[in-house]
């Protein structure tokens, strides 16, 4: 006999999802919906915090009660209910595009997100897989007005649809192999055909690393980030990226990766591509929403260097980085959204302080932040990454992080450089600044405080990041006989 656990955090979403669609079918009021939903996540949120009941059952359980599952859920709640306060500009006023449904659809995505990081049965990691990838598409395409969005959605729709497939695949290789459906890396050391459970490991890292966007599996990102609206953009560059890692870091959470094997040599490969990969698309670019996207993905490869990085600093340095990294990047677009909604050219940004000068403060400190500059709190992130690889006398990955940094260093201080300079003299048209909103106003405040004070006293992330714990793999029974 065995128990099983149904988080909190995802019965509330669900039942909150229902009131949503309910009310929409009764009538339609924008600001009534989005008041709902943050309702909704607020309800989710404080649901993390109270005790869970195990339930005795005959089948496998599904989902994890632990500590990682409840940070990663509070972080991804936090995060969508900033891109909420995002929307609420575009959908009372300016993008009529943005209606009841664009709120249900955020909190069914962060009904999966929220899934996702306590999964540890292949069923329930892909039912909250495919309910945020969903979500995403209908996101990436509100913007129906505009022929970018349904392009980036379709991109988005083919190749999630790919990355999907190959991970289902990877699904049956190692039901194949081991008869279970566990979501965890199998041991393969004892295995009758070892090659076959190896191929579905990496079947489903190549899946993960496409939702992830981590080089080579990259290509989709800036089209998608350029072609949708800031929030959504924000949703895609933050929300997912937190849910996929924290499933990815449960998936390898029993294997020794101190030992050399196909999957790690993958990951490893990965991580130096996306730290290099990530810097190097980003210097290129004229495009803010597109040099985000580098950032974005280079930011992966440093994730991947804590999670190479098993010990005593691991995890915890893999969370800290998380939630450093949301804070500094939810604020970038919040700035955007409040400030230069359609000001995707870097160049539009020219004399920002003049023009605007608290934002533009507000922009510099998210800004050095990403770039990992003191006092803000990307430095000890990415100071925490550091240590947890020498810790794991990870050399070669550690030489990468800092050339890359290096490079990240340019365009995060080139940006901070045109906010600073007046346009020049023969750029005669710019994009017109607008007023944040009151609501916008408070969350990039919030967001800039806590990137300097959590950077200045990191203490309590520290504390509550070291206390982290990732269940082992439960128990199954004895595997199926296959024929």
């Amino acid at each position: 006999m065995s128990f099983s656990f149904l988080p909190n955090a995802v019965l509330v979403l669900c039942l909150g999802s229902l009131v949503q669609l309910a009310a929409i079918s009764w009538r339609r009021h924008v600001a009534r919906d989005a008041i709902l939903c943050v309702i909704v996540l607020l309800a989710a949120l404080a649901s993390i915090m109270m005790p869970t009941f195990l339930i005795m059952t005959g089948t496998t359980p599904l989902f994890a009660p632990d500590t990682w599952a409840s940070f990663s859920g509070a972080l991804i709640i936090l995060s969508v209910l900033a891109i909420v306060l995002m929307s609420r500009h575009g959908a009372i006023s300016a993008d009529p595009s943005v209606n009841s449904e664009y709120f249900l659809l955020l909190t069914l995505g962060t009904l999966g997100a929220v899934a996702m990081t306590g999964a540890v049965h292949f069923v329930s990691f892909f039912l909250g897989l495919e309910t945020l990838s969903l979500s995403l598409l209908g996101l990436i395409a509100f913007r129906n007005q505009r022929l970018d969005a349904g392009e980036a959605a379709m991109k988005y729709l083919l190749l999630s649809g790919v990355a999907s497939a190959a991970m289902v695949f990877g699904f049956a290789l190692i039901y194949a192999e081991t008869g279970a459906l566990r979501f965890a890396a199998p041991d393969l050391s004892h295995a009758p055909e070892p090659i076959i459970g190896v191929m579905g490991v990496i079947l489903i890292l190549t899946g993960m690393f496409f939702k992830l966007s981590a080089v080579p599996f990259h290509l989709w990102l800036a089209d998608v980030l350029e072609g949708t609206s800031v929030p959504v953009a924000a949703l895609v560059a933050v929300t997912s990226k937190i849910a996929l890692f924290a499933a990815m870091l449960r998936y390898f959470s029993s294997v020794n990766l101190y030992v050399p094997s196909a999957q790690v040599n993958e990951i490893l490969i990965v991580a130096v591509l996306s730290m290099l990969g990530g810097n190097l698309m980003a210097v290129v670019q004229t495009d803010l929403r597109r040099l985000l996207a580098g950032s974005s993905i280079a930011h992966v490869g440093y994730l991947l260097v804590a999670f190479l990085s098993p010990g005593p600093f691991g995890v915890a340095s893999a969370a800290f980085y998380l939630a450093a990294y949301a804070i500094s990047t939810l604020g970038v677009f919040a700035i955007m959204n409040g400030v230069l909604p359609q000001g995707t050219d870097i160049r539009e940004w020219h004399g920002l302080f003049r023009r605007k000068p608290a934002a533009a403060l507000a922009m510099s400190v998210m800004l050095i932040s990403l770039a990992g500059i003191p006092p803000a709190v990307g430095f000890f992130a990415k100071f925490y990454v550091a240590a947890a690889g020498v810790s794991a006398h990870q050399t070669l990955l550690l030489l990468v992080l800092i050339l890359s940094s290096t490079i990240g260093l340019f365009y995060y201080l080139r940006l901070i450089l045109i906010m600073l300079t007046p346009a020049p003299a023969d750029r005669e048209t710019r994009a017109e600044l607008t007023a944040p909103t009151p609501v916008n106003a408070a969350l990039i405040t919030v967001l800039a405080c806590a990137t300097i004070l959590l950077g200045i006293c990191p203490s309590t992330l520290v504390q509550r990041s070291q206390g982290l714990v990732v269940a082992p793999p439960l128990p199954v029974a004895a595997p199926a006989q296959l024929p």
